[in-house]
């Protein structure tokens, strides 16, 4: 369940991607391109930027640049539209301000705009990337225009520690301790507990040692002939009874009995990046405007 930093990709010249998710379950995660959802079916509960929120049918929720989220649907059923968009469609009226809440308050026809958008996008008349940037910017000006805003802040110091701390758990997962991580961000072990969390959604443990069988799955798949025991020493885990219990717990199998073509908790679709995909296998996606090659 490890938090990413997801990267889209969309076809060549394009800033606009839309499609439609079914049972939409992700990770915490963050991207530098901006999110706007919206619920044809079902309910939600997303957490954005320590604010957890429920997003009923009918509402719709902006994630701006860069800010932690996860969504998930409350049933199988539910389906979530989404427009995906780079921030540079509306940084020249939205890069002083920023939505006082991410939940939107008013009705817009954002429905409408997911169907514009996916009949430009498929179409691709001529100057379509431009048209496609250009409806979108119309109706995010008219959110920001009738949203209550606020003076957009500088870069949150905690949001950001928050990030160098998740790489430096990915990077040195086998050193990575409880106290260790509190004391890198200058808390106390108490608050560090509900803040990793509320941002996570889950428990520090519970995600380092997520972490910690990636890694260990990554160096099996690898291995020639190492010992169990090596590989559970380089993943962090001080005991091999202790490796083989998590392992199981993550994996369902236990490290000797692990199919060669098993494949972690996420599904890789196209149009993400290098860096990962934060939505699990459970999200199925029903449709989309296109699969940009990754780049």
């Amino acid at each position: 369940m490890q938090i990413k930093h997801e990267i889209r990709y969309y076809g060549k010249n394009e800033k606009v991607w839309v499609g439609k998710y079914g049972n939409s379950q992700n990770s915490a995660h963050w991207h530098y391109d901006c999110e706007l959802v919206y619920s044809e079916r079902g309910n939600f509960v997303i957490m954005c930027d320590k604010q957890t929120y429920e997003l009923r049918c009918g509402q719709a929720f902006f994630i701006d640049s860069e800010q932690l989220h996860y969504i998930r649907a409350e049933k199988k059923d539910c389906i979530l539209a989404t427009i995906f968009f780079t921030n540079d469609v509306i940084k020249h009226f939205s890069g002083g301000k920023i939505l006082a809440s991410p939940l939107l308050a008013h009705k817009y026809d954002i429905n409408g705009l997911y169907t514009r958008l996916k009949d430009i996008l498929l179409q691709k008349r001529e100057f379509y990337e431009a048209e496609s940037a250009l409806e979108t910017a119309r109706v995010m000006l008219e959110i920001f225009r009738g949203e209550e805003t606020l003076s957009r802040p500088k870069q949150k110091r905690a949001t950001e520690k928050f990030k160098s701390l998740l790489d430096k758990m990915t990077e040195n997962t086998e050193f990575f301790t409880f106290e260790g991580a509190a004391d890198f961000m200058g808390m106390n072990e108490a608050y560090f507990s509900r803040f990793f969390h509320n941002v996570a959604g889950v428990t520090f443990s519970q995600y380092l040692n997520r972490i910690r069988v990636t890694k260990a799955v990554n160096l099996l798949s690898l291995s020639n002939g190492a010992q169990i025991t090596d590989i559970a020493s380089a993943c962090g885990f001080s005991t091999i009874r202790n490796f083989n219990r998590v392992f199981k717990e993550v994996t369902g199998f236990s490290p000797k009995n692990l199919p060669r073509d098993y494949v972690n908790d996420v599904s890789y679709f196209p149009h993400t990046g290098a860096h990962g995909n934060p939505t699990f296998t459970e999200c199925e996606i029903l449709e989309c405007s296109s699969y940009a090659p990754q780049r």
